[in-house]
């Protein structure tokens, strides 16, 4: 369940089997590297001031949002 910040709702995201066990990075900050990852911000933006915290968790919360609608439409598909 992940609970929005706003509106202070939880959204059930349903687990599917991936038919994989997904690796993690365990030396680097996942969420602080989600939209560097995603190709949406460059590394620099991370520290010199161009996005603040609540951007971070705004982006993040919107790219979680975004693969989980494309993963259910890939499903309805199916």
């Amino acid at each position: 369940m992940i609970k929005t910040r706003r509106s202070g709702r939880r959204e059930d995201f349903a687990l599917r089997p991936a038919g994989f066990l997904p690796v993690s990075c365990p030396n680097i900050d996942e969420l602080l590297f989600l939209p560097v990852a995603a190709g949406l911000w460059r590394q620099h933006e991370l520290w010199d001031g161009t996005y603040t915290l609540d951007d971070l968790l705004d982006i993040a919360e919107l790219i979680r949002v975004r693969r989980e609608n494309d993963a259910r439409a890939m499903d309805a598909r199916a």
